[in-house]
């Protein structure tokens, strides 16, 4: 948040315009255009910013967490109706859910309707590039590393391609790819090793937790009783 509202982020703010400009033009905009473009995006994110949370604030359970039923939601954003959302989803059944930030929400809602079609194009549009960016030109990508990167993070370079690849396939298929591996590099007698192994440290704990000094009879009997709820397919209810 303080990205878009502090003073002494001005100077971030200005690199954040001249890449989306950049960036815009790499994704086929007039350069003209682009200009104006880029300053709407940081117009329409700093409204959002505004609207949004600070890092401490979020740091409360209380401040994230807003349940709301469905009908209550769709009069907090009259604009966007959250029961066709959901429909439009395929899901069925709900409700309510927690509507985290209503003042977030609540201010975009009247930007649905307030903010000229123009803007929410550049918005969508860059980000749409942005996101893009790593899968397409070079040109891109580096320039979503020099910013995102070195002039946020303070990287001096980007990751080799393959790295990038990599945490790419990690990311979007990681579970499905570590079902194959483990098919084919742990069989069922390493399985059953492990799993001898866990037990006899799971029963170890649990003596040491009956023969602590410092517990209370009462808080070592909840204790131990939670202990035995232990489910290995899913843990601890």
């Amino acid at each position: 948040k303080s990205y878009y509202t502090d003073p002494k982020q001005q100077e971030l703010r200005d690199a954040f315009v001249a890449h989306v400009e950049r960036m815009l033009v790499l994704g086929g905009v007039d350069a003209a255009a682009a200009k104006t473009q880029a300053a709407a995006v940081l117009a329409f994110e700093t409204r959002l910013a505004a609207a949004s949370l600070a890092p401490i604030e979020l740091r409360n359970p209380a401040n994230q967490y807003n349940f709301v039923t469905v009908e209550e939601a769709d009069k907090l954003t009259p604009n966007f109706p959250w029961s066709k959302f959901l429909e439009a989803e395929g899901i069925t059944g709900v409700k309510g859910f927690s509507l985290s930030q209503p003042k977030f929400f609540a201010e975009m809602d009247k930007m649905i309707t307030g903010t000229p079609v123009a803007d929410w194009q550049a918005y969508l549009r860059y980000h749409t590039i942005a996101d893009s960016a790593p899968f397409l030109s070079d040109e891109l990508s580096n320039e979503r590393f020099a910013f995102y990167g070195t002039t946020v993070r303070g990287q001096k370079e980007q990751r080799p391609r393959w790295q990038r690849v990599l945490n790419t396939v990690n990311g979007s298929m990681g579970e499905a790819l570590g079902q194959i591996y483990v098919a084919q590099v742990f069989p069922e007698e390493s399985k059953a090793q492990m799993k001898a192994l866990v037990d006899n440290l799971r029963e170890a704990l649990k003596v040491r937790l009956e023969n602590l000094e410092w517990m209370s009879a009462d808080t070592k009997a909840k204790a131990i009783a939670k202990w035995n709820t232990f489910d290995p397919k899913i843990g601890y209810p």
